[in-house]
């Protein structure tokens, strides 16, 4: 409420700021070293979202979208260029 009175942002700092720190870093824990290589797949519609998307890292640029349909494609040629 207090966010909401003074800046219209409540719902980002109560929800969205800690939540995506959260995701950043799970996502973190990937990647240790620079020869390190992994997949982070985020499983949620509101990641589609660009007020989420601009708190991704740089790094997270440019990102692949996929579904059910193109993610075993999109994987294997991930992981032949990385293996």
């Amino acid at each position: 409420d207090y966010y909401d009175a003074k800046n219209q942002k409540g719902f980002e700092y109560s929800y969205m700021y800690p939540g995506m720190n959260k995701v950043m870093q799970a996502a973190g824990r990937l990647i240790r070293s620079e020869t390190d290589r992994g997949v982070i797949l985020l499983l949620d519609e509101r990641f589609t979202r660009w007020d989420y998307q601009k708190l991704f890292p740089k790094e997270w640029f440019p990102y692949k979208r996929v579904n059910e349909n193109t993610i075993d494609k999109v994987l294997e040629s991930f992981w032949a260029k990385h293996d």
